[in-house]
């Protein structure tokens, strides 16, 4: 199995877990993309949502409610599935290995911090890169196959995004959604 058809399976079976009460409450799916164990070369994305309830719950501890709404320190922090993960998926682990290998991208950890500077950290960005367009793609997919709607009732964006927010994330969101549908989220990343 390829990484790419890897991501699509766990991303699907975790929407699709979610129970049917919660479903319809649900505003934004989450997509966040982090490194384990802060290693560039082992991406992962965990697969979450925020519901309307937890969105008016938090809003007194925000400086205002579009933060309440937008940004992951007020959401759930559900883990529907946390893909690539090498304790908790370690079949994805080792796909997402053999993938960043095949693309060339692999490296061995430096022994002087000059190797750090002049092959890591531009190979790192490149890893990045590709993951984060997996993602996307992924999220596109999902909208495209009705596989969002279908489990939720109606289409909601998919946010891709770390814990900080900046042009990129707002680029990536708007890459993974149909057109306008998250346009409140990127307008708050670029006013924000």
């Amino acid at each position: 199995m390829t990484f790419q058809d890897h991501l699509r399976a766990l991303a699907e079976r975790a929407i699709s877990s979610i129970p049917a009460g919660e479903a319809e409450d649900i505003y934004v799916i989450s997509f966040f993309i982090d490194n384990e164990r802060d290693d560039p070369r082992q991406p992962t994305l965990t697969i979450g949502y925020n519901t309307e309830a937890q969105f008016r719950h938090t809003i007194a501890n925000a400086s205002d409610e579009p933060e309440a709404r937008w940004n992951y320190a007020f959401w759930l922090q559900n883990e529907l599935t946390v893909i690539g993960d090498l304790t908790r998926d370690p079949d994805g682990a080792a796909a997402r290995h053999r993938w960043i290998s095949e693309l060339g991208l692999w490296y061995a950890e430096p022994t002087h911090p000059e190797d750090w500077i002049a092959t890591v950290r531009p190979t790192a960005a490149l890893i990045e890169a590709n993951f984060n367009q997996a993602c996307v793609h992924l999220a596109r997919d999902l909208h495209n196959d009705g596989v969002i709607k279908s489990v939720i009732g109606k289409p909601v964006p998919v946010i891709l995004h770390e814990l900080e927010y900046y042009e990129g994330i707002a680029r990536r969101t708007e890459a993974a959604n149909p057109p306008g549908l998250a346009d409140d989220f990127t307008t708050w990343v670029r006013v924000g």
